[in-house]
């Protein structure tokens, strides 16, 4: 594959070709505007007629290109249509722009430049050795022109000068050539490393979602005990009924269905909220109240043994404002919140009075959900890496050091922070979050 079936097979030549027609609008209208400009002022040159017909050849040709362009080739013939359509484009122009020098001078004419030109065009858009292609037609036609018109330099300066622009299309073409092909390799690398930037992206979002569900697997072992227990007594008061219909069937009544499905039902919510709590995270954005946050966060907590067993008070204080709305993923703050709390009872655990303070509100265009303990503390040289991935201090077998740290991504991805600050006694983990419109 050429350098050029690389660049258009990534997109490029199609829009350098689009750029192409879009100068020779420019290019025409300046043709036909000279043209009429030298008829009625200037009159330096006098065939005006064949002037406006080539600025109107030019105008018919870019139209029918533009139609070309836009009829976009199937994928399989796509790269040959474009070098096609690219070198029909070169070889029109340079034979308008050769009628156009003969008719203004020929060696002497102001537009021997626009050769030049269109050798760079030339270059970019097409391979390597159809550019050198293009300045030899240039040269031939120019001076096959030269030669039939009776034009052909006599003297030994036109001549001279006709070999130095001879001499300068094909050094800009060269120039041109390579500076188009270093471009094109730099490119080539800039787009390998893109891929491998979302190559490494789309890892890392992987490896960060393993390590949220991880987490979230740690939480849940911590509460395994307390989950165990609340699933114990409704399953003991069901064996306990059953008993009794064993042993008096002729106490089967309805309430003691009843009774069963009640229980049946309680087993179902707990066994409800652990799926819901351990599920993979999905981006699944809403609109919620950030106290139905606090309510599913403290529902999780109750699994617990320090607080089913009331070893901790919690308070939970809910501001008198219209409760505040953030538009974020429920699964997501849940964890945050459980996260924090589950550091605060840590915290706590040589507390003889622990407790747990958990306050919500909105201010200002932002929600807040502050928890307060009265623990040991965060120590001054702990307090700057808090958030930092797998930093802990709790005993080896006890802490991941992923918890924080995933809290803080967590919050950050909802366009929000997390701060956390030393009190006389104990510690307050902050959650700013932008309130929804």
């Amino acid at each position: 594959m050429s350098a050029l079936d690389d660049a258009d097979s990534q997109g490029a030549l199609p829009g350098q070709l689009r750029w192409f027609i879009r100068l020779r609008w420019g290019i025409t209208a300046g043709v036909i505007a000279g043209a009429l400009v030298d008829r009625y002022w200037v009159g330096w040159y006098e065939d005006h007629g064949g002037m406006l017909a080539v600025g109107g050849c030019l105008l018919g040709y870019n139209v029918l290109l533009h139609v070309l362009l836009g009829s976009r080739p199937r994928p399989a013939k796509r790269p040959g249509a474009l070098i096609a359509l690219a070198w029909l484009q070169i070889v029109t122009d340079l034979a308008c722009l050769t009628v156009l020098t003969l008719w203004t001078g020929g060696v002497h004419s102001p537009l021997l430049g626009f050769y030049v030109w269109h050798m760079v065009i030339a270059s970019i858009l097409l391979p390597h050795l159809v550019a050198y292609a293009g300045a030899a037609m240039s040269g031939v036609m120019l001076t096959a022109g030269l030669w039939l018109t009776g034009q052909w330099p006599d003297s030994r300066p036109d001549k001279l000068l006709m070999l130095g622009w001879l001499a300068m299309l094909v050094g800009t073409v060269y120039l041109a050539s390579n500076i188009t092909r270093k471009l094109r390799e730099h490119r080539r690398r800039l787009m390998e490393h893109r891929q491998r930037l979302v190559s490494m992206s789309q890892e890392l979002r992987r490896q960060q979602r393993a390590m949220v569900q991880q987490d979230k697997m740690a939480a849940m072992g911590q509460m395994a005990a307390g989950v165990a227990h609340e699933i114990a007594n409704p399953l003991a008061c069901m064996d306990s009924l059953m008993q009794l219909v064993q042993r008096k069937p002729e106490r089967m009544k309805d309430e003691v269905f009843d009774k069963l499905r009640e229980q049946i039902v309680r087993i179902s919510e707990i066994v409800r909220q652990l799926t819901h709590f351990a599920h993979p995270d999905e981006a699944r954005w809403e609109t919620i109240s950030i106290h139905d946050v606090v309510d599913r966060a403290l529902q999780m907590m109750r699994f617990d043994d320090r607080i089913r067993k009331g070893h901790v008070r919690v308070e939970q204080q809910r501001s008198r404002d219209a409760c505040c709305m953030v538009t974020a993923q429920p699964h997501a703050l849940v964890q945050v919140l459980v996260n924090v709390i589950l550091n605060a009872l840590d915290a706590m655990a040589d507390e003889p009075d622990p407790q747990l303070d958990i306050r919500a509100w909105g201010q200002e265009g932002k929600c807040f959900i502050e928890v307060t303990d009265n623990g040991h503390g965060i120590s001054p040289e702990h307090r700057d890496h808090l958030f930092e991935p797998f930093f802990t201090t709790k005993p080896v077998g006890r802490g991941t050091g992923l918890g924080l740290a995933i809290s803080y991504r967590l919050i950050r991805s909802h366009g929000g922070d997390i701060e956390a600050e030393n009190l006389e006694k104990g510690a307050r983990f902050t959650i700013h979050l932008p309130a929804a419109p």
